[in-house]
């Protein structure tokens, strides 16, 4: 029975107050944030403060002490990011404040260029005192960025050579030459880096070193490297390797250039970096700790053979030298080299400390840290981004595959251990250890301690623990503490645990790939189980992980891999891959932003090894049916011919058990003029006795073209049977004209006349008149109500997401409701990957995909806005003889039709 109109009106009110609900929700969350915070994400950086809030690392904090940081509620944090390297004595030292405070009773003018400047000869002569070997120049600055220019300036002046040569995933500094410098192109290119006059070469390859060299050996101004590479993942240079480039540049006469800005001045247990190789560079570049925590200065240390009159005359700075800053310079360098450099001394023993107390917690998770290095208090930890030590789907495995676990580690950590980390620039795997250089033992003991328990929460899989401080009003405040976390205690270095398997590709092995994204609430619920959250909240966790997206991050996140076992004994392996954006976020994208995004997860799956790319949902729909994408080496298929096979297959059997005759019924297709829904009524107007394709009313003079035109097509399409003596009454009145000798245009203009063909825009108004319903469109409104739907009828619904509501099959018991789209695998075998499917289910365009991997010998993939009957008939062979099966559950497994995805 229909339901009544009140029923309508409740569900409509209902909803209606569910959709104000969650948008007073969101309100409320955006009203109680920080202001402060506001005001940045406005004015200052609204990208940097994007990727704060998705990380929940976006505090404000109002007070600093030593290595502890306090936000306004009186939450304290032990910083273990320490500023990259720019906070030697932590926050606020007092012998810093020292400094400051005499140079304001002093009255001594900070800025009084051109003049003799007392305060930046007295910090040239205390560093030219400690700095190794005969480097005796000192040229002051503002930054370290500063400092690598001048660096780059000093060499090609003395050398009167143009190439500089440097390493990949180093980091030098992000002004125009110091970017060239820095051996990653996906961060210079956006800036026009890098100049001519640069080349890169592999990190510690002394070998390449040395061939370069060879080759370009009277081109060669500079070799610029840093000791331990910061940004590159907390690399320090294999022993050897600096000697070697010594060597190299003083026999070509080249100029060795140490970047120092970040491990010099103690930070790696001695004074300089340099001094663990033994080695004496031309030109050293300073920053960082220089400035005590407190003031921005940059400095270069060189020997006289490198200064120049050009140098000197040419290279100035306004603000370099000014007193302020070199007072604060004198004091900190006083206060690192005091008692015979007991502080640095103290780096070291506090470094090793450290250092082993971290590799005690990779001992016990060997699996997840994949490795622990550095030297001092700069120190690494290295998570792996092997997806498939988390074996369930889930956002853990994703965020493995995509090297954005360490940062979403980074702010678990602050807002539940109240630990301040941060991943490296260039090696997102990496955690950074970097803390004030007199963090106390017992810092560092509560810094491994939580660190512990955080990799623990990660290896049990508890999602649902780790990431709940990133939905709204989940946020701590008022009494957290420094290693004051709850999670449960770590499992013991004994306890033994199961290595997950590994799937690979085997050789020979077909290799394809599947591209969707979230289509509903409920496939939003379904990517991690263990989340135990429903769809809204998971879509939330989606938007702040796209949030945090750069320039690095894969455009779709890894699902899974998985292998498929046909019935006829052969095998393919695929990865499945999600945008992280439902269908509603990619309709509203710029189109070219939303295609863009397409193309970069079909290049990144081709990269990895995909021999067929198969786009699933609204990834074709925004691509046009893949004719938008370019370039791509390997066939790509939209999925859309076996999903016709399955939509048309699901119809008729639906029909059939609804005692439905399908030589005289009345078919709705709604979406007629699409792809998939002009395909499946040419097959089905074959069988059936009228035909009316339902068109979007949002253009209505271009759906109304398009509709006519497809009429036309179905038409022709009959006018091409070879024997329609079996077939509907549609298809014998087309013979039936044709015999009359009517041509195919007047052909079509009869049976409209007769009411066999129609075409409207408005599905309310003709959905009434079907025995067969079948949902094909693009849509994401669900427009298949109960009210609109005949006594009795069948309707198939192959659209993501459902144009079918949970609502049609619970308020009218007599209609047979299938989701078409869905295929059982061959054997029932499950992949391992939830698509908010049964087990042993998947959508016909995924299915579509992986038949298509065993024709790539000669491929033929759905692709444009035409499909052929022939191919879906083929498709529908193949899937046959592999072992797909149509999936239509019995009306009494209620369990396994409630698995198909609703909103």
């Amino acid at each position: 029975m229909a339901p009544t109109s009140s029923t309508n009106s409740t569900s409509s009110t209902n909803s209606t107050e569910e959709k104000r609900a969650a948008l007073r929700a969101r309100l409320s969350t955006v009203a109680a944030r920080d202001e402060t915070a506001e005001r940045y994400r406005r004015h200052a950086n609204p990208y940097v403060a994007r990727m704060l809030d998705g990380l929940g690392i976006d505090v404000h904090y109002v007070r600093g002490e030593g290595t502890r940081l306090y936000d306004a509620a009186g939450n304290e944090y032990l910083d273990f990011a320490g500023a990259y390297g720019a906070l030697p004595f932590g926050h606020n030292p007092p012998e810093m404040w020292k400094a400051v405070s005499a140079v304001r009773h002093a009255g001594e003018p900070s800025i009084t260029l051109p003049s003799v400047l007392g305060a930046s000869a007295l910090l040239a002569e205390r560093l030219a005192a400690v700095a190794p070997g005969s480097l005796d120049q000192v040229w002051q600055c503002n930054s370290g960025a500063e400092a690598v220019e001048a660096a780059l300036k000093l060499a090609r002046a003395a050398t009167r050579r143009p190439l500089v040569v440097s390493t990949r995933n180093s980091f030098h500094g992000k002004t125009l030459g110091a970017l060239s410098a820095t051996g990653r192109s996906r961060y210079q290119e956006p800036f026009g880096a890098p100049s001519a006059g640069f080349l890169h070469l592999p990190f510690g390859d002394t070998d390449a070193l040395r061939k370069t060299f060879e080759e370009h050996s009277e081109q060669i101004a500079a070799f610029i490297v840093e000791p331990v590479q910061g940004e590159g993942g907390i690399v320090p240079a294999p022993q050897g390797y600096l000697a070697a480039a010594r060597e190299l540049c003083t026999r070509f006469g080249a100029k060795l250039i140490l970047d120092e800005v970040q491990t010099g001045l103690g930070r790696t247990g001695r004074l300089f970096a340099c001094e663990h190789h033994g080695v004496v560079p031309d030109i050293m570049p300073l920053a960082k700790a220089l400035g005590g925590g407190m003031v921005p200065i940059g400095a270069v240390v060189f020997g006289q053979d490198s200064l120049t009159e050009d140098f000197g005359l040419r290279h100035t700075s306004t603000f370099g030298g000014n007193a302020f800053c070199s007072r604060v310079g004198v004091g900190a360098v006083e206060l690192l080299t005091g008692d015979d450099q007991a502080l640095v001394r103290q780096v070291a023993e506090r470094g090793a400390h450290l250092l082993a107390g971290l590799r005690e917690v990779a001992a016990r998770h060997p699996d997840l840290v994949a490795d622990v290095r550095g030297q001092g208090l700069l120190l690494g930890v290295q998570l792996s981004d092997d997806p498939d030590l988390h074996p369930r789907q889930g956002l853990f495995r994703s965020l493995a595959d995509q090297e954005g676990l360490a940062g979403f580690l980074c702010g678990y950590l602050l807002r539940n251990e109240g630990i301040r980390l941060a991943p490296a620039y260039f090696a997102n795997s990496v955690l950074r250890v970097e803390p004030p250089l007199n963090v106390t033992r017992e810092d560092c003991d509560t810094l491994v301690a939580a660190l512990d328990r955080g990799l623990e929460v990660i290896e049990r899989g508890d999602s649902a623990r780790f990431f709940a401080h990133l939905l709204p009003g989940a946020r701590r405040s008022g009494t957290l503490r420094p290693g004051g976390g709850a999670a449960e205690p770590a499992a013991s270095a004994d306890t033994p645990r199961p290595r997950p398997e590994r799937l690979r590709p085997r050789d020979g092995e077909p290799r394809w790939a599947f591209i969707a994204h979230p289509t509903d609430l409920a496939s939003y619920e379904s990517y991690d189980s263990r989340l135990g959250l429903p769809g809204e909240q998971v879509r939330v966790l989606f938007d702040r992980m796209n949030q945090c997206r750069n320039v690095d991050t894969a455009a779709a996140m890894l699902v899974g891999r998985c292998r498929v076992e046909t019935d006829t004994g052969e095998s393919s392996y695929g990865e499945v891959f999600a945008l992280p954006y439902g269908a509603d976020r990619l309709l509203d994208m710029p189109s070219a932003k939303a295609t863009a995004l397409v193309q970069e997860a079909v290049d990144d799956a081709v990269a990895r090894g995909a021999e067929l790319v198969g786009l699933g949902a609204y990834t074709s729909v925004i691509t046009a049916n893949a004719t938008a994408l370019r370039d791509v080496k390997v066939p790509v298929t939209t999925g859309n011919a076996y999903t016709v096979a399955a939509a048309v297959d699901g119809l008729e059997q639906a029909a059939t058990r609804q005692g439905i005759a399908l030589g005289d019924a009345c078919c709705v297709v709604l979406g007629g003029a699409g792809a998939i829904g002009l395909a499946s009524s040419l097959l089905l107007s074959e069988k059936i006795g009228r035909l009316v394709l339902v068109g979007n009313p949002a253009n209505r003079s271009r759906s109304e073209h398009r509709l006519a035109a497809a009429l036309e097509s179905v038409v022709a399409h009959l006018l091409e049977l070879d024997d329609p003596t079996h077939a509907g009454a549609l298809a014998r009145a087309v013979r039936e004209e044709a015999d009359a000798g009517e041509a195919a245009g007047a052909i079509t203009e009869r049976l409209v006349e007769r009411g066999l063909l129609a075409a409207s825009l408005e599905a309310e108004a003709v959905l009434p008149e079907g025995d067969l319903v079948l949902a094909a469109t693009s849509t994401p409104d669900q427009l298949v109500r109960p009210e609109h739907v005949r006594q009795g009828a069948a309707v198939c619904d192959v659209s993501q997401p459902p144009n079918v509501g949970p609502q049609l099959k619970e308020a009218r018991p007599d209609l047979r409701v299938v989701a078409g789209g869905l295929v059982e695998l061959p054997g029932g075998r499950d992949l391992g990957i939830d698509f908010g499917v049964p087990s042993g289910v998947t959508y016909a365009c995924t299915a579509e995909t992986m038949i298509i991997a065993h024709r790539l010998h000669d491929p033929v993939v759905s692709h444009g806005d035409k499909l052929s009957v022939g191919l879906v008939r083929m498709l529908r062979d193949d899937a046959r003889r592999l072992g797909y099966r149509l999936h239509l559950p019995e009306e009494s497994d209620r369990q396994r039709q409630e698995a198909v995805p609703h909103e």
